[in-house]
Order: structure tokens, then sequence, then C-alpha cells
């Protein structure tokens, strides 16, 4: 009765120990699922963060093309103060003793100083052309035109 009963506790203890084995394969098999979901989870993750990253560089260099366009458009600006003085009758001719000459004995015969005469002339045409088409108007107006996009 003894060996019988041994026998069968043998058994009991196989069984046992047979399903504890299962039970640990499937913890493992349920821990190494799980350790990949948190792979894939953790790469999905970093996938969404170079796209985030990509975007953000993405939009930084329109911004930085639309800042330079703004400033090249509005030194072009500027360049139509230059281009109007080019042309100004008698801009080119200054230096020439012959225009000097002429010009010094018409500002003796009214009575102007000749220097301040042109100096004030300059700033005003020059402010006239920075309200038409200066930085700050074009720089002005470009934001304001942005805003409505």
């Amino acid at each position: 009765r003894l060996k019988k009963k041994s026998g069968s506790s043998g058994a009991q203890s196989a069984a046992a120990s047979a399903a504890a084995a299962a039970s640990a394969r499937e913890v493992a098999q349920k821990r190494e699922a799980e350790a990949e979901a948190s792979r894939q989870e953790a790469a999905r993750a970093q996938e969404a963060e170079e796209r985030v990253r990509q975007q953000q560089k993405a939009e930084a260099a329109e911004r930085d093309r639309k800042r330079q366009q703004q400033e090249e458009d509005a030194d072009s600006a500027d360049d139509s103060f230059k281009q109007f003085m080019k042309e100004e009758d008698g801009e080119d001719e200054q230096g020439d003793s012959d225009y000097e000459d002429s010009a010094n004995a018409l500002a003796g015969a009214i009575g102007w100083n000749r220097k301040d005469i042109e100096s004030k002339a300059d700033d005003a045409v020059k402010q006239l052309t920075q309200a038409i088409g200066g930085k700050k108007v074009v720089q002005s107006l470009q934001g304001m035109m942005a805003g409505i996009r």
C-alpha cells in the first residue's frame, strides 16, 4: 500500500512539475509579448517624434525663406532711392568743374547755401522714396498680407 501511495504521489508531483513548467512558459511568453509590444510602442513614438522634428525643421526653413524674401523685397525698395538719385538731373554731374561753377554761381546769386539746399533736397527725396517703398512700409504691408493668408 505504501508503494501505491508513493507511486501516485510521484505522478502527482510530476504532473505538478509539468503544470508549473507550462505556467512558467506561459508567464515567460506573456512577458516576451509585453516586451515586444513595448519595443514596438517605443519605435512608433520615436517615429512620431522624428516626424514632428522634420515638420518643425521644414516650417523653420519656410519661415527663414519668407523672412529672407521680405528682406530682399525691402532692400529692393531702398534701391528705389538710389535709382532715383542716379537718374536725377545733375546728380551724375556733381564733381564736374563746369557744373560746380554754375551751381555755385546760382547759389551766390540767389543767396542760398548750396550744400544746405542739396542736403535738404536729398533728405526730402529719400524720405519720399522710403515712404513710398521703404523697408518699413514694405515689411508692414507684407506682415498685413501674411495675416490675411
